[in-house]
């Protein structure tokens, strides 16, 4: 209908006025109204197509008289019209084109943008992820810079510290050992003022019991005999008691081992090689009762002891006196070998303090008084070692040697007067 409407003004306004109204007509049109004429022409040629098709039957119905009369002329179409029209829907479809040619160019434009500012905004995230990426890495690379620098200032104060308690430890070592060497040499000049005055005493004691000597006649036979007897006696005994006492000996070595304690074990295993050695050179003797003076010869010292006085001749009082020796000798070894482990100070509980036989041979004195005095020197020689002070003892030549008065106060022999 719309097309017909067009046509219809085509030939009624004129070839003049085609050109200009029909082309600003059809330049309003827009591509979708054109489509949608498109469609309602062809639905109305579909339409007109179908109407003759349902008249025809009932045209030839009609009468002949009918078929006779002429057909109604149509108007008359101006050719110039349909060619203005035909230039005006070229022009138009020309300039709709033009119009999509713009169009795209513009919508191509604006993707353009459109990928330049998400190509540039992805750009500017990838440079601030970098710059923020490069901050950290800065600021981690200062956080493990001020660590180092911290933990180095902290090795070197270390260092000097340690060297400084190196230096005080040293300078203490020195004052220590010059304070030693001082009491050493103070004690050693009273010790052999000691000494000698002892050796005077000694000499006078000496002089004293040779008189005796000479003014005593030797002990009876009857006296030498029970004192022989009961040297057996005792020396058996003793014997059997050593036998005994090499388990101990496993025992207390294997409780060394497994307290880890190297210097202990070592002075242990020193002492019973020692022990074993002078009771092998003691029985190695031929020893002769009959020959031995120490069966006839009366007492001349004296000691006291728990509550009780003793009367011994000189070998029994040697014996005695080698005891305190030999335990202040053991006792030193003991203290430094447990100094040295780092083990606490406790020499009861050592084994040498607890056997206190070494040096005994079952001869001259019972064994009670022989453990009693040979303690009495460890616990001091003990002290020594332990303490490095030295208070009752000296070194001398890679022997430990009790002073003369401290072993005179721990067995105060007197002779006879």
């Amino acid at each position: 209908m719309k097309t017909l409407r067009k046509n219809i003004l085509a030939s009624v306004v004129g070839a003049a006025l085609v050109v200009g109204i029909g082309g600003q007509a059809i330049a309003r049109e827009t591509p979708q109204q054109q489509r949608e004429d498109a469609q309602h022409d062809n639905g109305h040629e579909k339409n007109k197509a179908k109407s003759q098709s349902q008249q025809a039957p009932q045209q030839a119905a009609r009468p002949a008289s009918r078929n006779n009369i002429a057909p109604v002329p149509s108007h008359r179409q101006d050719p110039r019209a349909d060619e203005s029209r035909q230039r005006a829907q070229a022009q138009a479809q020309q300039r709709m084109q033009e119009q999509q040619r713009h169009q795209d160019r513009d919508r191509a434009r604006m993707q353009q943008q459109r990928d330049d500012r998400q190509r540039g905004q992805a750009q500017q995230e990838s440079r601030e992820q970098e710059a923020r990426r490069q901050q950290q890495l800065a600021v981690q690379q200062k956080a493990r810079d001020q660590e180092t620098r911290q933990q180095q200032l902290a090795a070197q104060k270390k260092a000097r510290d340690q060297e400084t308690r190196q230096q005080q430890l040293a300078t203490q070592q020195r004052n220590r050992e010059q304070a030693e060497r001082q009491q050493a040499q103070h004690r050693s000049v009273m010790e052999q003022q000691q000494q000698a005055a002892l050796h005077a005493e000694q000499q006078r004691q000496r002089d004293q019991a040779q008189a005796r000597q000479r003014n005593q006649v030797r002990l009876s036979e009857m006296e030498r005999q029970r004192r022989i007897a009961q040297q057996r006696a005792q020396a058996e005994q003793y014997r059997h008691y050593a036998e005994v006492r090499r388990t101990a000996e496993r025992q207390r070595i294997l409780a060394l081992q497994q307290q880890n304690r190297i210097r202990q074990y070592q002075y242990q295993q020193w002492y019973w090689d020692q022990q074993r050695a002078l009771q092998a050179q003691w029985n190695a003797r031929n020893y002769n009762y009959y020959n031995d003076p120490y069966y006839y010869t009366p007492a001349s010292y004296r000691y006291y002891r728990d509550g009780r006085h003793y009367d011994v001749n000189r070998y029994a009082a040697n014996l005695l006196q080698q005891a305190v020796r030999y335990g202040y000798e053991q006792g030193v070894r003991a203290g430094r070998a447990d100094r040295m482990d780092g083990w606490r100070s406790d020499y009861r509980n050592n084994f040498a303090y607890m056997d206190a036989d070494y040096g005994y041979n079952g001869y001259y004195v019972g064994r009670d008084d022989y453990n009693y005095y040979f303690r009495q020197g460890f616990q001091r020689g003990y002290a020594d070692g332990y303490g490095r002070d030295y208070r009752y003892g000296r070194y001398d030549d890679g022997n430990y040697n009790i002073l003369a008065t401290v072993l005179a106060a721990i067995l105060n022999l007197q002779p006879f007067g």
